[in-house]
């Protein structure tokens, strides 16, 4: 009991034993299947691959299927990993690069940053019998397909318990799927095709203030099928599509970011954030700094690196997008004017740690000699 006390509070497990511990190997009598939708096995490069995952017991109300398994001791989200005789296939590389900078940034302060857990967050359980519990998810969501060829896909998850959710510890249990082999094949004509047919009903659909309203599912169907393509050709409609307005029901950041082109991505925005049309949030400029540094100087991301070592060249990076936003406010619409000055001039009073503000005020004030209003 005293164990039990230590590591639960109010129902939840403790986070760092849930990070700590692993999953056991679930029984015989609990499964995972895992398909394609519709059972198809051929599919383009950057094609949407919809996928189906079914949770299934022998024995109703034995096991019960948690939606956020982090709750669970050993838990593990839904994933699918796939290989073939080349290798492991490589998921869509995350940007994650914001902390890192956040460090350097604040480095010669010794400045720490944290973040708080959302704690007390409701959690969705499922009770598994026979007739299964089906999860439908986009396999482009954890594999991303660089050449044509055979692979084989096998999902995993360690979502599921045998504990009722109103018991205290409670042990992950890792299910692991069937095996699925898909083919990809390598189209540049239907990449092609596919671009422009996705973003023409974009453009035609999704591009007003009354998209929630209307066109909603259709848009974010559309603007899905958009980012998976992972071209140079679907790259640049996604930065021509970002307006920062808010327009639309689907932003295309996250691709841009992990896009497969980053040097492309990078010229891109830096020459979009300056167009009139353009509402740039000072994260935006901060990402263009991260990008920028990470392509230029890589190892300022390394674990091992020494983050007052990069610490100069990282608010100079940032000042750099700080002043390109300001050079370009006088050619700006007046309905994204405000958003605009505003972005500028929220780095007015941050000094990085260098006793000075970023962009000088008599800097400031020949760029924006009027607040917003």
């Amino acid at each position: 009991m005293r164990l039990a006390w230590l590591i639960v509070v109010s129902g939840f497990v403790a986070p760092g034993l849930a990070q700590r511990a692993e999953p056991w190997p679930a029984p015989a009598d609990v499964h995972l299947e895992f398909n394609t939708e519709d059972g198809q096995r051929v599919f383009h490069l950057g094609e949407m691959v919809p996928v189906t995952a079914v949770y299934r017991a022998d024995v109703a109300g034995k096991y019960f299927r948690v939606d956020d398994g982090r709750k669970l001791v050993g838990g593990q989200p839904f994933f699918v990993s796939c290989s073939s005789a080349a290798g492991e296939v490589d998921p869509p590389r995350p940007n994650d690069d914001f902390d890192r900078f956040e460090e350097i940034l604040a480095a010669p302060c010794d400045g720490t940053g944290s973040s708080g857990g959302a704690s007390g967050v409701s959690t969705t359980e499922h009770s598994l019998d026979s007739s299964g519990l089906l999860m439908m998810w986009k396999l482009n969501e954890f594999a991303r397909f660089r050449t044509m060829g055979t692979y084989t896909c096998i999902a995993s998850a360690a979502d599921v318990t045998t504990v009722p959710p109103e018991k205290g510890l409670r042990q992950a249990l890792l299910l692991t799927s069937n095996p699925v082999a898909l083919t990809i094949v390598d189209d540049p004509q239907w990449s092609h095709r596919a671009a422009v047919t996705y973003t023409e009903s974009y453009e035609r659909l999704c591009r007003s203030d009354d998209v929630v309203e209307h066109h909603y599912h259709e848009c974010f169907n559309l603007a899905e099928r958009i980012r998976y393509l992972d071209t140079r050709e679907s790259l640049a409609a996604e930065v021509r599509m970002l307006d920062g307005n808010n327009h639309g029901c689907c932003g295309f950041w996250q691709a841009i970011a992990t896009s497969s082109y980053p040097d492309d991505a990078l010229r891109l925005m830096t020459s979009r954030i300056a167009d009139a049309d353009v509402e740039v949030a000072p994260w935006v400029l901060e990402s263009l700094a991260v990008w920028d540094m990470k392509l230029e100087t890589p190892g300022a991301f390394d674990d091992e690196a020494v983050a007052a070592d990069y610490h100069h060249e990282a608010v100079e990076k940032l000042a750099k997008y700080v002043r390109l936003l300001g050079g370009s406010l006088g050619k700006k619409n007046a309905d994204v004017m405000d958003g605009n000055v505003k972005t500028y001039l929220h780095f007015d009073q941050q000094e990085y740690c260098e006793g000075r503000p970023l962009i000088p005020a008599a800097e400031q004030s020949v760029v924006v000699p009027v607040g917003p209003s």
